[in-house]
C-alpha cells in the first residue's frame, strides 16, 4: 500500500504548514473561490462609498448633481445584484476545493489505520478513532470555510479601507493601522487558554464516543444481566464531564467575544468622536460624506473583527483536529510491507526458531511467550492447547503475522516472516474463529469478502462443502439475503458455516481453527465439524479447541503453560485426556 501525499507532509505541530499542504492540490479551485467572493462581498466595500458621495452631493447640490446621483445608484445597484451570480459561482468553487481534501483526508486516516499494527488497535480507542474520521475532518472543513468566509473577508476589508482611506482621508490611515496590532494582542492572549480548553473538550468526546460504542456492543450482555440502570448512570456520569468540559470552554470563548467587543466599540467611538472634533474644529477639512464613510468603514472593520474573533474557537477546534488526526497519521507503529518480499506461492512449512513475545517492552510482565521451538510440514494439521492465558492467541498472532517475535525468528517455507510481504502472506490464509466477523450486507457479499471476481460454480460449491445449502436456501431471498450488522439475522451454527464458506472460497494454503465450535451446541456443531473436515484435507491447520472431537484429526498437539512449551507430542493422548475430562 502506498503512501498518500496527505500522509507523506503531514505535520501535526506546524498546522498551518499542513493546511498548505492539504490544501495545495486544490488550489485552482481555492483561488477561483477567493477570487469570486471578492465580487461577492464587493457590495460591503462599495456602498459606504456610494453612500458618502450621495450624501457629498445632497449637501453641495450643482450641475449635473441628479445625474451623478443616478450614476452612484445604478453602480450600487449592480454591485448588489451581481451577489446571486457570483455567490452560486464562489459556492461551487469553494464546496470543491473542501469536500476533495475531507475525501483524501479520510481515506488517508483510513488507510493508515489499515497500516497500523494490530499492537496499535488494541491500545487505541474505537470511539476516538472514529472521532478522528467523523469530527476532526469536519473541524477542519468548518475552520476552512471560516477562514475564507470571514478570514479572506476582514482582510479584504482591512486594505479596501486603508486604501480609500488614504485617497480620501489620508490623515486616518493611522487609525485604521493601530487596528492590526489590537487585534493580534487580543487574539494572542486568548488562543492559549482556548487551545487548552478545546483538548480538554475533545479527550471527553472521544472517550464519550468510546463509551457509547461499548454500551451499543454490550446490550444483550447488560440486558441478561439486569444491570440498565448502573450502564445508564456510568453514561450519564461521561455525559457531565463532557457538559462540564464544553461549558468551561464556551465561558473562555464567550468572555474572550465579550472583551474583544468591549475594546474595539471603544475605539471605534474614540476614532469616530476624534473625526468629528477635528471637522468641527476646522483642523481636518472632512465633508459630511466623509463623515459617513469613515464611520461606515469603522463598522465594517468593526463587524470583520468581531468575526474574526468569534471564528477564533472555530480556529482553535480546527488546529486542534489537525493535531488529533496527525495523532494516528504520523503514528510509526505500522505493519511495513513495503519493498518486502511479495509471496506467490505458500507451501505451509513452518518453523519456530526459539521465540520469544512480550507485548511491553518497558513492562515488567513476564513475556507471554518463552523460546517457543517447533516445526510443522506442509499439510499436517497441529492441535494447540493449554489454560487460559498460556499464549495459545499470541502464538496464533504470530503465525498471522500480526505480532512479530521479540527474539528468535519464525520461518515460512524457509524464508524468515520478517523478509516479506504479509499482506501476500494472508492472501493464502483463513481464520475460522468462534467469533465470526460479518457486516450489514448480503450473505454474497459477505461469503465473497475480500475477493475481486467470483464465478457462481465456485461459490456454489463453496458453500455447499460448507454445509450452508440448506440454510441459506430457506432465507426469503436466498444468497441475497441482508444478514444485518454482525449477522444478527443468522444463528451461531449459520455464522460458523458462512465463515467456512468464505474459507473454503479463498482456497487458502494455511489453515487456523481458533475454538471455531466451543460455543455451538450439539447439533450445530456435528454439521460445522463435517464442514471443517472437508476445510482441513491438504491445508497447513492450526486447531486451538478445548473439545475432544475437534482435535482428533490432528497429527500433533502442542501443549502451552504459562507461555512455555511443555510438549509436543502425538494427538491421541492429549485426545483421550480431553475425552475422559468430557465424558
Amino acid at each position: 500500500m502506498q503512501l498518500d501525499p496527505v500522509e507523506i507532509h503531514y505535520d501535526g505541530k506546524r498546522p498551518w504548514r499542513t493546511l498548505l499542504n492539504l490544501y495545495w492540490p486544490e488550489r485552482r479551485w481555492m483561488a477561483l473561490a477567493l477570487f469570486s467572493y471578492l465580487f461577492k462581498a464587493s457590495p460591503v466595500w462599495i456602498l459606504p462609498v456610494i453612500t458618502a458621495n450621495i450624501i457629498d452631493i445632497l449637501a453641495h447640490p450643482a450641475g449635473g448633481g441628479l445625474r451623478l446621483l443616478w450614476l452612484n445608484a445604478a453602480v450600487g445597484g449592480v454591485a448588489i445584484a451581481q451577489n446571486v451570480l457570483s455567490a452560486a459561482f464562489y459556492v461551487n468553487f469553494l464546496s470543491r476545493g473542501v469536500r476533495n481534501v475531507e475525501v483524501r483526508l479520510r481515506s488517508a486516516l483510513v488507510r493508515r489505520l489499515q497500516m497500523l499494527s494490530i499492537s496499535y488497535h488494541n491500545r487505541a480507542s474505537t470511539g476516538a478513532l472514529q472521532t478522528k474520521v467523523t469530527r476532526d475532518v469536519e473541524s477542519i472543513e468548518m475552520m476552512v470555510r471560516q477562514i475564507v468566509d470571514v478570514g479572506f473577508f476582514a482582510a479584504v476589508t482591512i486594505v479596501v479601507a486603508l486604501g480609500v482611506t488614504a485617497w480620501r482621508m489620508p490623515a486616518f490611515v493611522p487609525v485604521f493601522i493601530l487596528f492590526v496590532p489590537l487585534i493580534w494582542i487580543v487574539r494572542r492572549l486568548m488562543m492559549g487558554k482556548m487551545r487548552r480548553y478545546n483538548e480538554s473538550l475533545r479527550k471527553e468526546v472521544e472517550g464519550m464516543n468510546s463509551l457509547v460504542l461499548g454500551m451499543i456492543h454490550m446490550i444483550t450482555i447488560t440486558r441478561a444481566h439486569a444491570v440498565e440502570d448502573e450502564e445508564v448512570a456510568r453514561l450519564e456520569n461521561r455525559f457531565s464531564s463532557v457538559r462540564a468540559a464544553a461549558r468551561s470552554f464556551d465561558f473562555v470563548a464567550g468572555t474572550f467575544g465579550a472583551t474583544a467587543w468591549v475594546i474595539l466599540m471603544l475605539f471605534n467611538l474614540a476614532g469616530f468622536t476624534a473625526a468629528a472634533i477635528l471637522s468641527y474644529k476646522g483642523i481636518l477639512s472632512l465633508t459630511a460624506g466623509d463623515i459617513v464613510l469613515l464611520a461606515g468603514y469603522f463598522n465594517t472593520i468593526m463587524a470583520a473583527v468581531m468575526q474574526l474573533n468569534a471564528m477564533l474557537p472555530v480556529i482553535t477546534r480546527g488546529f486542534d483536529a489537525l493535531r488529533s488526526i496527525g495523532e494516528v497519521i504520523e503514528c510509526p507503529d505500522v505493519e511495513e510491507n513495503r519493498g518486502k518480499r511479495v509471496v506467490t506461492r505458500v507451501r505451509g512449512d513452518f518453523a519456530f526458531e526459539h521465540v520469544s513475545f512480550v507485548y511491553d517492552r518497558n513492562s515488567v510482565a513476564p513475556a507471554a511467550l518463552r523460546d517457543i521451538h517447533f516445526t510443522v510440514a506442509a499439510g499436517e494439521t497441529i492441535g494447540i492447547v493449554g489454560p487460559s492465558g498460556s499464549g495459545k492467541s499470541t502464538l496464533v498472532s504470530l503465525i498471522t503475522g500480526f505480532h512479530r517475535p521479540t527474539l528468535g525468528r519464525i520461518l515460512l517455507d524457509g524464508v524468515n516472516m520478517d523478509a516479506i510481504d504479509l499482506r501476500s502472506f494472508r492472501q493464502r490464509l483463513a481464520v475460522v474463529s468462534q467469533q465470526t466477523i460479518l457486516f450489514n450486507g448480503t450473505l454474497r457479499e459477505n461469503i465473497s469478502y475480500g475477493l475481486r471476481a467470483v464465478e457462481e460454480p465456485e461459490l456454489q460449491r463453496a458453500i455447499a462443502d460448507a454445509n450452508a445449502a440448506e440454510f441459506i436456501r430457506e432465507l426469503p431471498n436466498g444468497l441475497d439475503t441482508e444478514i444485518g450488522a454482525g449477522g444478527v439475522q443468522l444463528s451461531g451454527g449459520q455464522r460458523q458455516r458462512v465463515a467456512i464458506a468464505r474459507a473454503l472460497l479463498r482456497d487458502p494454503r494455511v489453515l487456523i481453527l481458533d475454538e471455531a465450535t466451543s460455543s455451538l451446541d450439539a447439533a450445530s456443531e456435528a454439521a460445522v465439524q463435517e464442514a471443517l473436515e472437508r476445510l482441513m484435507v491438504g491445508r497447513t491447520t492450526f486447531i486451538v479447541a478445548h473439545r475432544q472431537a475437534v482435535l482428533r484429526r490432528a497429527q500433533r498437539i502442542l501443549t502451552l503453560d504459562k507461555g512455555t512449551l511443555v510438549e509436543s507430542d502425538g494427538a491421541n493422548a492429549v485426545v483421550s485426556a480431553l475425552s475422559a475430562r468430557e465424558g
